[in-house]
């Protein structure tokens, strides 16, 4: 049962995203958006297991709005359209505001 989280604040200003990979599963997707992008470069994201096979994934205009650099190697480029995609793909929604 794969969850979608939706990471929409900065760790630098909540915890928000630390509780978010508190309840990580196996397979689940998280998805930066808003000033969730910031997190893109919090060493929180040093956290997760690499065993859980999670799906990092950053809406590309929203990182690129707020000049935040976007890892290839690291992270799935996705569009708002997509985003809308995987709130169906996936079992549960949890957005992290």
């Amino acid at each position: 049962m794969a969850t979608l989280h939706i990471v929409r604040q900065s760790a630098y200003n909540t915890d928000d995203f630390a509780q978010c990979l508190q309840v990580l599963n196996t397979n689940d997707v998280i998805v930066f958006i808003d000033d969730g992008c910031y997190n893109l470069q919090h060493s929180l994201l040093n956290t997760i297991e690499s065993s859980k096979n999670i799906q990092l994934q950053v809406i590309t205009q929203h990182a690129s709005a707020r000049a935040v650099s976007i890892n290839d190697a690291i992270f799935t480029k996705i569009t708002m359209d997509d985003l809308v995609s995987l709130t169906f793909e996936n079992d549960r929604v949890i957005t992290w505001q």
